[in-house]
């Protein structure tokens, strides 16, 4: 699980991106998680502002991944809809694309499979 602190609707919250977040995004917005990042990569590509209602899915999901109960969460969904600012709505979207590339990001030295121990190695036919 992947985890950054930010700030929303003047609240510290805790986002978290992990394949709970995956599925609740998906449960939420009937879509796939890869479909908003490409949609908000575009956005961003295109400097238009990105829909508006997939981001605050976005932004739920990883807060129920990280809360798991919504009462802990320190914002609630409506505190979103009706208080987060633009630049806090872009900051988690952000933040959102950056835990997702993070958590599918595979470390450079990572070890290579090697082929076993007394594996035949096919000729070049």
């Amino acid at each position: 699980m992947i985890t950054k602190e930010i700030t929303l609707c003047g609240k510290q919250v805790t986002l978290a991106y992990c394949y709970a977040t995956e599925i609740a995004y998906k449960d939420l917005s009937d879509e796939d998680m890869f479909d908003y990042a490409k949609h908000a990569l575009e956005s961003i590509q295109a400097q238009r502002d990105p829909d508006t209602k997939r981001t605050i899915f976005a932004i739920i999901a990883c807060m129920m991944a990280y809360y798991e109960d919504a009462d802990k969460s320190p914002v609630k969904d409506s505190d979103i809809m009706n208080e987060a600012t633009p630049v806090e709505l872009g900051t988690a979207m952000l933040t959102i694309l950056s835990m997702r590339s993070e958590f599918y990001h595979v470390p450079k030295g990572e070890p290579e499979e090697k082929p076993q121990r007394g594996a035949r190695r096919r000729k070049n036919v």
